[in-house]
């Protein structure tokens, strides 16, 4: 794997005019324990991806590749998800707190500028959206 690229395994589960629908079976850190089956704690679950691509004939209808993403790509997606929210949340609970505003109020004020803040992520996700670029390799034969 290349240095600053986040990689996952997938596999062509259809072929569009536009590009691809790839599946990726995402895991969780326990998910690879010999033990999981005994455990409840294993998680895995399949994401689709679509991956736009020109070139349609690369890649047949069950193909294995390797789905990648530079990696600030995923450190941006990791701030408009997580960081972003997590500041909203806390500069409004201390604002408002530091006014002397209920607690209730408080909480539905910080409720509503996290629901204004996805509501303007949700109408802006293709313009951001095009910003993320996949890019599909074929799955080495010997990992």
């Amino acid at each position: 794997m290349k240095k600053g690229v986040i990689a996952h395994d997938g596999v062509i589960c259809e072929v569009t005019s536009w590009g691809y629908r790839v599946s990726i079976v995402s895991k969780s850190a326990c998910a690879a324990c010999h033990a999981k089956g005994l455990c409840s704690a294993s998680e895995m679950s399949d994401k689709i991806i679509d991956v736009k691509d020109a070139d349609t004939s690369r890649f047949r209808l069950g193909d294995q590749v390797c789905v990648n993403l530079e990696e600030k790509m995923g450190m941006r997606a990791v701030w408009l998800v997580y960081a972003i929210p997590a500041l909203i949340l806390v500069t409004f609970l201390l604002y408002l707190q530091r006014l002397g505003v209920s607690e209730l109020a408080t909480g539905l004020s910080v409720l509503g500028a996290l629901a204004l803040y996805f509501l303007i992520l949700m109408i802006f996700r293709k313009r951001i959206g095009r910003q993320f670029n996949f890019v599909l390799t074929p799955k080495d034969k010997d990992n």
